[in-house]
Parts: C-alpha cells; structure tokens; sequence
C-alpha cells in the first residue's frame, strides 16, 4: 500500500511545488534577455539616480548584516550554554512574530521628523539620512533575532557545550570558545543564513519606503518604481537594476567567503596564551535588549494610536491570505518530506537565497500571460513562492530529529508508511508544525509586493496600507494599523503557543 501511495502522491506534490516555483523561469529569462542591450546598460549607467542609490544600497546592507552577525554572535559568546540562553531562545518567536512593517512603522514614529523622540528632546533636529544608515540599523536588529533562531536551532546543546565548559575550565575565555568550537559547528548553516540576510537587505522595498532615503531611494525601491511604470524604457531599466541586485549579492557572498577562508586558516591557535576573561556585559545587554525592542515596538504603536473605525476590508484579507496559505504550504511540506524526493532540493531555497524583486516580477509576467492577474488567487499563489521555504525551514530540521527507531519498531509491527505518517510522525511533530504554521503566517502578512502587483491594488492588505499611510498623513493613523498588523500576528504565535502547552499537557512525550 504505502508503494502504491508513493507514486501518485509524489506526482502530486510535484505539480504543487512546480507550480509554485514556476515564476522562477520566466524570472531569469526576464533578466537573461535585456542583459544584452547595450542601450539599455548605457541608459542606467547614466541615470543621475544610480550612483547615490547603489551607495545607499550598500550601507544599509552591510550594516544591516554586519550588524545583525554582531548581534547574534555577542549573544551567543556571553549566555550559551546556560539557562539565560534557553530563556532568550523561549522569546525569540515573540521577536519574530514581529512584523517588519510594523518594527519600521515604530521606528519611524518615534524618530522621523516630528516624532515622539525629536518632540521630547526638542534641542536636536532629525539628520538628513542619504545613505539609509537607519534602515541598515534597523534592519540589523530586526534580522539578528532570526540568525540567533537559525543559531539556536543548529547548535548540538549537549556535546559543544560540554567541550565549551572543558575549554573555559583550561583558562581560555568565551570569545577564543567561539572561534574555536561554535562558528567552525555552525559555518554552513550560518553561511546560508547570512546570505538570505543579504538578499533580503538588498531587496527590501516595504521598509525601505517607510525608513528611507527617498530620492533617491535605494536600488530595490527604484527598480520597483521603475517596474511599475508603462514606459518600456523604465522598465528596462528597471529589470537590468534587478539583474545589478543580483550581481551585488553574488559579490557580497564571494567577499564573505573569502573573508571566512582567510579566517579560518589562523584557527585555531597553538600558541596556548589565554585571553582574560571579562564580563560579557554587551552580549548580556543585547539578550535584554532584543525582547526589549520587541516589547518597545508594541508601546510605541499602542501609545501613539487612536481609536477609528475598524476596516475589516484589509483585516479580513490579511488574515484569508495568512491562513490559506499557511494551510496550503502545510499539507504541501508533510507530503514534501514523507513521500518527495529522499534528498530534497536545494532549489527549494532560491526564494530565499534571491532578491524579492526579480522574482515578484517573473510571477507578474506569468499570471500576465495565464490572464489571472489582478484575482484573489494569483495574490495567494504569490505569498506561498515565500511561505512554503520559510515553513520548510522551521519544520525540515525536526523532521530529521525524528527518532529512526520508532519508525523501525513501527515497520517492525505491520504498521503501512500511511498510518507511521498519521499516528507516529505528526503527532511528534506537533509542535513544530504550530509554529511552521505561525510562522508562514507572518511571513504571509509581512508580502507587501506580490500583493500590489499580482492583486493590482484590488486587495490591500494592512501591509499595503501601512506603507501607504507611511508616505504621508496622520501617524496616529498609521499607527494603528501597524498596530493591527502587529496583533494579528501575535495572536497567531499566542495560539499557537496555547495549543502547544495543551499538547504537552495532555501527552507527557510532547513536554
């Protein structure tokens, strides 16, 4: 039985993920062909917007990811292993749930001109930010409480620890522990997860268009501006800027590996000087500061919002878009990983190893030509080119943790792959399965460009109409609906928190 059920549900989840990742063709060909016109690299080379956006670009990027690097590995040095570090990792979803419109709405709020913290200190005047040194900032602190998560949910706990207490019981401090045994554990997976960093940073629009700068803007926000136009010549140019992200992020994954290589070949050292130890007051501070921010987001919006007429147009298309597609991407993943491919796929990664725009941009020209653009289905079919990665992310690594022994004493006693799958496999998978659920959820609410292009405006969402509330008109406003936004994700991780307790409560194996 369970051979015949492989075949057809193989063929199935096939063509679901194929139709999936199809815009991933017509994506490259998109870049592929203008690649060649010379006109067309002449006509962006001289566009008197270009030097100070590729400038802007980069600063917010490698501050961006630098410092969300930082972050993580500061943390990580001063509080694993302990219990400080197992008390971080518990609220780092909570960070997560954190929307990233709604982190830069706050942000904005509180230090744009005219905002809460140029009110209170009237002496000082807001800079003029050319170069999106506050969007690079921001970004930092809100990507390093996902590279801690990625860290978090590869650092083996049991053995590294126990050699990180033998080093530090010879002398040596947390920073040389670090060097020595974490990052060389860790490197491959830190490494991808560096480099989706760097691909979101480079092509972050929503946030960019909140956060600034504004003209120019910065690369991703001037291709999509010149996306959006009706003159041919715009949007070739705007397609070769795509062509130009991808090329930055090829060069900032080179220059990373290179800079790690470099690094590697001085570790470790035999010298046997140890280095003394010091407090790790910054990485103690930033595990404070990290949930903090979190906490400070919600605040800010809850203080700064007033009271207005519920739109339930937007709310009901948030949370339809997050549910169904969180839901769909869930029953594709479990067939994925109980009766896909054995191996897996790396191609599975590219949405988030890629910059958003060219991508959002091939799905455009297909649902162009299939003639379902602008329709409530080809928006949904848009948010899951990202919310399927993101849940196979969180779900993949314990579904591998699953023990082989349980699977065996099951095969052992007669039980068929179907009934393994259903009554060993999900409900061990429980809770992982919650939060792959919460988190598509957030990622669905957090997709502000397949929603304008692929819906045509016709479905906004509190994403969409966060960031046009943020180019102007009343903050109170505007902080409402991030509000909105930023508790209807919430509750999703709250309930999924709930039911995972319940599960642990009910079935002692779940605790």
């Amino acid at each position: 039985m369970a051979a015949s059920l492989r075949h057809p549900l193989s063929w199935l989840v096939g063509m679901a993920m194929a139709a999936i990742y199809l815009p991933l063709i017509p994506a490259g060909i998109m870049l592929i062909v203008p690649a060649f016109s010379a006109a067309g690299w002449l006509s962006l080379l001289n566009d008197p917007q270009l030097t100070q956006a590729l400038i802007a670009t980069l600063v917010s990027t490698v501050i961006a990811t630098v410092g969300s690097l930082a972050i993580a590995l500061c943390v990580v040095a001063a509080l694993w292993p302990g219990e400080r570090w197992r008390q971080l990792s518990a609220r780092l979803p909570w960070l997560l749930a954190i929307p990233h419109v709604a982190f830069a709405t706050s942000v904005l709020l509180t230090f744009a001109e005219g905002g809460a913290f140029y009110r209170l200190c009237s002496a000082y005047s807001p800079l003029l930010d050319r170069y999106g040194i506050g969007l690079g900032l921001t970004l930092a602190v809100k990507e390093s409480a996902f590279v801690l998560w990625a860290i978090y949910a590869v650092l083996p706990e049991s053995g590294l620890a126990q050699k990180m207490v033998v080093l530090r019981t010879l002398g040596y401090s947390r920073l040389q522990g670090m060097c020595w045994l974490v990052l060389p554990a860790i490197a491959p997976v830190l490494g991808a997860v560096m480099l989706a960093v760097v691909a979101w940073s480079l092509s972050v629009v929503d946030v960019a268009i909140i956060l600034g700068p504004g003209n120019p803007p910065t690369l991703a926000v001037l291709a999509w501006q010149w996306l959006s136009q009706g003159d041919a010549e715009q949007q070739l140019k705007g397609t070769l800027l795509c062509l130009m992200l991808l090329l930055l992020l090829a060069l900032f994954a080179g220059i990373g590996f290179g800079l790690w290589k470099i690094w590697r070949q001085t570790l470790p050292s035999v010298s046997g000087i140890r280095h003394p130890t010091r407090p790790p007051v910054v990485g103690v501070a930033l595990g404070w500061l990290l949930p903090f921010a979190g906490l400070m987001c919600a605040a800010i919006l809850l203080v700064l919002a007033q009271t207005r007429k519920f739109d339930f147009t937007s709310f009901n298309a948030s949370l339809s878009l997050g549910l169904l597609s969180s839901l769909i991407a869930l029953m594709i993943i479990l067939i994925w990983l109980e009766w896909g491919p054995a191996r897996g796929a790396r191609w599975v990664w590219l949405p988030l190893a890629l910059p958003a725009l060219p991508l959002v941009a091939g799905q455009y020209t297909l649902a162009l030509h299939l003639g379902f653009d602008g329709s409530y289905l080809a928006v949904l079919w848009g948010h899951l080119l990202w919310v399927l990665p993101w849940m196979l992310l969180v779900l993949q690594p314990a579904w591998r943790r699953l023990d082989p022994r349980l699977i065996l004493t099951a095969k052992t006693l007669g039980l068929r792959q179907s009934k393994i799958f259903w009554l060993i496999k999900c409900p061990l998978l429980l809770r992982p399965i919650l939060m792959a659920f919460a988190t598509g959820f957030s990622v669905s609410m957090a997709q502000y460009l397949p929603t304008q292009w692929l819906g045509a405006g016709r479905y906004p969402t509190l994403t969409t109409e966060a960031v046009a509330l943020s180019s102007g008109g009343s903050p109170a406003i505007l902080a409402n609906t991030a509000l909105e936004l930023l508790a209807l994700t919430a509750a999703l991780f709250g309930l999924a928190a709930v039911l995972s307790r319940l599960a642990g409560h009910f079935r002692k194996g779940l605790r």
